[in-house]
């Protein structure tokens, strides 16, 4: 090892600990991040808790729960409230102004009602349909797209890199070890490596640390490691509810959560160029609802091979990319009453772009398997009875609508973007958009009907989320002194 070698890591060894406070305070540039903090803590407060709709929003929002909840396309299209676009499309506008004391999210009906996104987040959104009698698979679909300006102030895609490239510093190996806050009695299940980060975090946010505890439950955090004598970090977070205390507190949140028990187990693995995972995340509607395992070290994401060996070599540092080409491969299981679809694999591709005045992020569904369709149904009819519930091509009627979806609106195939517009300090304008095509057939008029029942809110199941919502940004700001 050389003296240089050796002066930097004994630099490193020596300079304190990188803690969740130096995060949030690393989301601007030069450790300038705490008023900012304090202005999204407001901004969340206003948009998620003072929120105020008129009558006719409202009406329009129940109508869009129960026809979503039939995936009714034809009956959204026919709408009075949606309006001629052009080019086939009908559609609605919505808009939400930032206000003194509060946050107004409306439908725009009339120009003259229209406010200028202008404000932080100050926002305007167009959802449109589009009807086509005849698809590539036979019969009719629909093309859906979504189009949308925020106003996001000084905020872009890289403070929330910056935010995310922080939290990978303090799961840093070296810097785990100089973690030394006082023992918390929360998440006593966890012990080793994991309870430095847990007893740092409670140190700096108590109250919202015992309102996670209340509601939730870790199950694995993680651990550190080496290979080739080199230390790393692998997280394994496996979390959970704990479904006792939200019933008693919100029993609605619980009783939604309740129904979507065992409905859908989702698995995604994103992989780099070279077709090493970078992140596995697995999406679980039973009792660990969600996984996710990531290697680091230094502040970066390091990939690692199908044995889980770290790629030192590609390690990346989130600030740094500019051109970054990944994709993110997921295998999916959903269980309707006992009839089982699984899907092995869906691949979307991803592109991430960081250039002066501007930023993108945009994803792309490239393929799908073919579903396979297994179980009885109500796990009690056989499976030579399900056609009397079933039609006998359930699984190509679902092959139908992933083509569907994959060459949507001529060929262009299904796509989501964000691209901020960074050029003018302190008014970046985030555009989002968004394109797809469904098939109005018999399986997304049973599958997503069944799941949409199961998920799609109702007026108390908002109430309480929004109660939820203020517990926690309270916590927040007392533990942050805002």
């Amino acid at each position: 090892m050389t003296g240089l070698t050796i002066l930097a890591f004994a630099t490193w060894m020596n300079i304190a600990a990188y803690s969740f406070d130096d995060t949030l305070g690393g989301i601007v540039p030069g450790g300038r991040g705490r008023n900012a903090v304090r202005e999204i803590a407001t901004l969340l407060e206003k948009t998620d808790v003072r929120y105020r709709s008129d009558a006719e929003t409202e009406s329009f929002r129940k109508f869009m729960r129960a026809t979503l909840a039939n995936f009714d396309f034809m009956k959204l299209y026919g709408s009075p409230y949606l309006k001629e676009m052009g080019d086939g499309f009908r559609g609605v506008n919505f808009q939400g102004c930032n206000m003194n004391d509060h946050y107004l999210v409306n439908l725009v009906t009339d120009e003259s009602d229209r406010c200028e996104v202008s404000r932080i987040w100050d926002y305007s959104t167009v959802y449109a349909l589009k009807k086509n009698e005849a698809c590539i698979a036979g019969g009719r679909s629909f093309v859906a797209s979504i189009n949308s300006t925020t106003a996001t102030g000084r905020y872009s895609h890289r403070n929330a890199i910056l935010f995310a490239e922080g939290l990978l510093r303090v799961i840093d190996p070296i810097n785990i070890g100089k973690l030394n806050a006082p023992a918390c009695s929360l998440y006593e299940e966890i012990t080793g490596d994991s309870r430095k980060a847990i007893d740092e975090f409670y140190r700096l946010f108590p109250r919202v640390s015992e309102l996670f505890n209340r509601y939730s439950v870790i199950r694995s955090f993680l651990e550190v490691k080496t290979h080739n004598g080199i230390p790393y970090t692998r997280l394994s977070m496996r979390y959970g509810y704990r479904l006792k205390n939200l019933k008693k507190d919100f029993p609605e949140l619980a009783r939604s959560i309740k129904n979507i028990k065992g409905l859908y187990r989702i698995n995604m693995n994103v992989i780099n160029s070279s077709g090493h995972t970078a992140l596995a995340i697995v999406f679980d509607s039973r009792e660990d609802v969600l996984s996710l395992t990531l290697l680091t070290r230094r502040g970066r994401l390091i990939p690692f091979d199908d044995a889980e060996k770290p790629v030192f070599n590609e390690e990346l540092t989130l600030s740094a990319m500019r051109d970054v080409p990944y994709s993110a491969v997921f295998d999916m299981l959903h269980d309707v009453h006992g009839l089982k679809f699984i899907t092995d694999k869906v691949v979307v591709r991803f592109r991430y772009i960081d250039a002066p005045g501007k930023g993108r992020w945009t994803m792309k569904l490239q393929e799908v398997s073919k579903t396979r369709i297994t179980g009885s149904y109500y796990h009690i009819i056989p499976r030579w009875l399900i056609d009397l519930f079933v039609p006998s091509n359930m699984e190509q009627m679902v092959y139908d609508v992933s083509r569907v979806m994959l060459a949507a609106n001529g060929g262009d195939g299904s796509t989501i973007a964000f691209e901020w517009d960074t050029r003018a300090p302190g008014k970046t304008m985030l555009r989002f958009s968004a394109i797809s095509e469904f098939m109005d057939n018999y399986f997304i008029k049973y599958g997503l009907r069944v799941w949409s029942k199961s998920t799609i809110s109702n007026k108390k199941l908002f109430t309480e989320a929004k109660a939820l919502t203020a517990r926690f940004l309270d916590a927040f700001r007392s533990d942050y002194g805002i």
